[in-house]
């Protein structure tokens, strides 16, 4: 299939509407250990971008801004829409749902 702009060819889910996460939640899907999974109050979009709980302290340490050394931190990386849903949110989901 041809990949449209925000989508992304999945070897698992197929094309799939593009997503941005921390590299720490996409560490996550090795380990399948939950990490957190924070986003947006008021998203616009259906997957908002997510970052871990690390990655929302030190948000909230530099005073709630996104700054260079923030984002550095944040390491952004891309997942399908599937890998997201399923996966990613998934582990955060199970693990709040077990306690």
């Amino acid at each position: 299939m041809d990949e449209k702009p925000g989508q992304i060819e999945c070897g698992v889910h197929g094309l799939q509407d593009e997503t941005f996460v921390c590299q720490h939640i996409v560490g996550s899907l090795r380990t399948r250990q939950a990490v957190g999974f924070h986003w947006p109050a008021s998203p616009p979009q259906r997957r908002p971008d997510a970052w871990c709980s690390k990655c929302e302290a030190q948000q909230v340490e530099a005073g709630g801004e996104w700054t260079e050394e923030v984002l550095a931190s944040v390491g952004l990386k891309v997942l399908c829409g599937g890998c997201y849903d399923d996966t990613a949110k998934g582990i955060w989901q199970a693990t709040r749902d077990a306690a």
